[in-house]
C-alpha cells in the first residue's frame, strides 16, 4: 500500500462547477407534491393505539412546541419549522446566526407545518432534475430569509414517555449550496422513523444559501465568511441541547448529508475538531476539502452595483450596510436574471471561502496534524454521478468516457478523503466506503443513467416511490437494508456497520461495499471489491482538476 495522497488543489472553479452543475432544485414543479406510499408500507408499520395525546406537546427549558401526527405514518409525530435562530434580516443579514430568543409570555411555538425555505438561486440551466425529477419545495411554502428552522420526526409513545433515548440522524440537504430545503418530499424523515420507532429520531435542518449563506463581501475582511456553515453548527447545538425532550439521545448523534450536504458534513469535522457534539459522519456524494480565494469579492460588488449599492471609493463597509437593507427579492432577481453568456462566461457564484474558522486552505496539513474530529465516518458515491448533471439535458446519453471522467469530480475527492483517513487516522477512527448501483423503474426513467447523483438518498429515507410510482420488491428490500445500515451506524458508529459485515476501508483490500450491484444476488445485500476499484482516473482528475471542471461547465 502506498501512503501518497493525490494533490488537493485550491480551485474555485470546482466549487463553481458544483454551484452550476449540481443544483437539485430549479424552481417549483407542479407535480412535486408529496405522494403517499403504497398501502403495503403503512401496513408493515402498523399503528400505535396506546400513544399519549400529550406527546404532541414538548416542553424544553425555554420553549413549548406544538407538534402533529404524521398523516402518512400515524405512529410518528412531527415537529416542523422549529426556529433555531433569529431571522437573519437587516443587520443580521450576511452575519453569523443569532440564537432564537424566547417568545413573549411563554407563547407556544406552532410546529405543525414546515417553515419557509431559504431563497433559491435558479440558474436556468436545463438539468435532469429540472426536466424530469424535480426537487421543488411544496407549493404552499414560500421563500424567505426567515428560514433558519429544523424539523424533527420521532415515534409516538405512551403517557409514561419513551422507554429509552434513541440515536439521532441529523440530515443536511444538498443543492449546490444554491437551492434545497428540509421540506423536500424526497427527504422527509417520517418513514425512516416509522420503520425504526425504537431506534432513531430524524432531524432535518435548513441553512442559508447562495449569496446569503456565502456572501464573499469585502467588508467581512476574512472573518465569518461562511454564515451557512455557522447556521448548521447552531442547528446542531439546538439538537444537542433539546433533542432529549423529543426522545433522542444527545450523546448518539450522527450528521449525514448528500452532495452539498455531504460537503457540509465533511467541513464540519474540521471546523469543530475539538467540540463536534456528534459521534459520527456520513458523506454521500459530497466532500468539502476544497476552498475558494477569500479575497475574491467581485461577485458581491457586482450584485451591489446592480441594486444601487455601488461605492465609487471601494468603501466595502458602506456597500455591505447598503446591501443589508435591500429587499431580498431584489437581490435574488439579480442572481436569477444573470446570464453568464453575456458576461464572457463568468459565473455569478457564491461558494465557501477559506476563513480558517469553517473552511480551510490546507486540509492535508490538518489531517497530518490530526486537527479534525477523528470520528467514525462513512464515505460514499453512486455509480454514474454525472449522468444527471451534464448539460444541456437532452435525455440522450452522452459519451460514457466523458461521463466517467466528469464523475471523477465526485468520486476522486471521496477517494482522497477515504485514503487520507486510512493513512493519517489509522488506529484512531474507523472509516467505511460504499458505492451505490441501484437502478429501478421509478427512479431511472432512462436506464442508461444507471445510479446517478442523488439517487441513493431516497432509498435511505424510504421515499423512492414518490418519484415515479411504486417500488419493486427488490427495491423495497435494498431500501430496507440501506435504512438498516444507516440506523445501525447512528446507534453505534464504532461497531454498527462491522456487525453488518462492512469491513473497515483499506485501499488495496476488498473493503469497498457495493450496494445494489447487479452481481449481488438475493438474499445478499452487498458485495465487496478492492477499495480503489473505481478510482483509476483519479490521479489524472486530481492533477488536472481545472481542465476537468472546464469540460463540465456549460457553454
Amino acid at each position: 500500500m502506498t501512503s501518497r495522497i493525490w494533490p488537493r488543489p485550491r480551485l474555485a472553479s470546482f466549487l463553481t462547477f458544483l454551484a452550476v452543475a449540481a443544483s437539485l432544485q430549479v424552481g417549483r414543479a407542479a407535480d412535486a407534491e408529496y405522494k403517499p406510499a403504497g398501502q403495503h408500507f403503512l401496513a408493515d408499520i402498523g399503528s400505535n393505539t396506546t400513544a399519549c395525546p400529550d406527546d404532541l406537546v414538548v416542553r424544553t427549558s425555554l420553549f413549548t412546541y406544538q407538534g402533529a401526527v404524521s398523516d402518512e405514518t400515524p405512529t410518528v409525530r412531527q415537529f416542523l419549522g422549529i426556529p433555531f435562530a433569529e431571522p437573519p434580516v437587516g443587520p443580521l443579514r450576511f452575519r453569523p446566526p443569532v440564537t432564537k430568543r424566547p417568545l413573549a409570555d411563554g407563547a407556544v411555538v406552532d410546529a405543525t407545518k414546515y417553515g419557509s425555505y431559504c431563497f433559491q438561486h435558479d440558474n436556468g440551466v436545463r438539468t435532469f432534475y429540472a426536466e424530469r425529477a424535480g426537487h421543488a419545495m411544496p407549493e404552499d411554502l414560500e421563500a424567505s430569509e426567515d428560514c433558519l428552522t429544523l424539523d424533527v420526526w420521532t415515534a409516538r409513545h405512551g403517557c409514561d414517555g419513551p422507554p429509552t433515548k434513541k440515536a439521532v440522524l441529523i440530515w443536511i440537504h444538498g443543492g449546490a449550496l444554491m437551492t434545497g430545503g428540509s421540506a423536500s418530499p424526497y427527504m422527509r424523515g417520517n418513514r425512516l422513523v416509522a420503520r425504526f420507532p425504537d431506534d432513531v429520531v430524524v432531524v432535518s435542518i435548513n441553512y442559508r444559501l447562495n449569496i446569503f449563506g456565502f456572501p464573499r463581501a469585502g467588508a467581512l475582511d476574512g472573518r465569518h465568511l461562511n454564515p451557512a456553515f455557522l447556521d448548521v453548527r447552531m442547528a446542531v447545538q439546538w439538537v444537542y441541547n433539546n433533542i432529549g425532550h423529543f426522545g433522542g439521545d444527545p450523546n448518539r448523534m450522527v450528521l449525514f448529508g448528500n452532495s452539498a450536504g455531504g460537503s457540509h458534513v465533511d467541513k464540519y469535522a474540521y471546523a469543530w475538531a475539538h467540540d463536534p457534539l456528534v459521534q459520527g459522519y456520513i458523506c454521500m456524494s459530497g466532500q468539502g476539502e476544497f476552498t475558494a480565494d477569500p479575497r475574491d469579492v467581485s461577485n458581491f460588488t457586482y450584485v451591489a452595483a446592480q441594486v444601487g449599492c455601488a461605492s465609487d471609493t471601494d468603501d466595502y463597509d458602506a456597500e455591505f450596510q447598503c446591501m443589508q437593507n435591500v429587499p431580498a427579492p431584489t437581490i435574488m432577481a439579480v442572481l436569477n436574471g444573470y446570464d453568464s453568456r453575456q458576461h464572457g462566461g463568468r459565473v455569478l457564484g457564491f461558494q465557501p471561502q477559506s476563513d480558517n474558522e469553517t473552511s480551510f486552505g490546507n486540509y492535508t496539513d490538518l489531517q497530518v496534524r490530526g486537527l479534525y474530529s477523528r470520528l467514525p465516518t462513512v464515505i460514499g458515491n453512486v455509480d454514474n454521478e454525472m449522468a444527471s448533471l451534464y448539460y444541456p439535458w437532452t435525455g440522450e446519453p452522452p459519451d460514457q468516457e466523458t461521463l466517467d471522467l466528469l464523475s471523477g469530480l465526485f468520486v476522486c475527492p471521496a477517494a482522497v478523503a477515504a485514503k487520507a483517513r486510512q493513512v493519517y487516522g489509522a488506529g484512531h477512527h474507523p472509516t467505511w466506503r460504499y458505492r451505490y448501483f441501484g437502478v429501478f423503474p421509478n427512479m431511472n426513467p432512462l436506464p442508461w443513467m444507471r445510479a446517478y447523483h442523488g439517487s441513493e438518498f431516497p432509498m435511505v429515507f424510504g421515499t423512492a416511490d414518490t418519484f415515479g410510482g411504486p417500488n419493486t420488491p427488490a427495491q423495497d428490500a435494498l431500501s430496507a437494508y440501506m435504512q438498516t445500515a444507516w440506523v445501525a451506524f447512528a446507534k453505534d458508529p464504532q461497531k454498527g456497520l462491522l456487525d453488518l459485515g462492512w469491513p473497515l476501508y483499506v485501499e488495496d483490500e476488498a473493503t469497498l461495499v457495493r450496494l445494489g450491484h447487479p452481481d449481488v444476488a438475493a438474499p445478499a445485500a452487498f458485495d465487496l471489491v478492492q477499495g480503489d476499484t473505481y478510482d483509476g482516473l483519479c490521479p489524472y482528475v486530481m492533477a488536472n482538476l481545472g481542465d476537468v471542471v472546464k469540460r463540465a461547465m456549460p457553454p
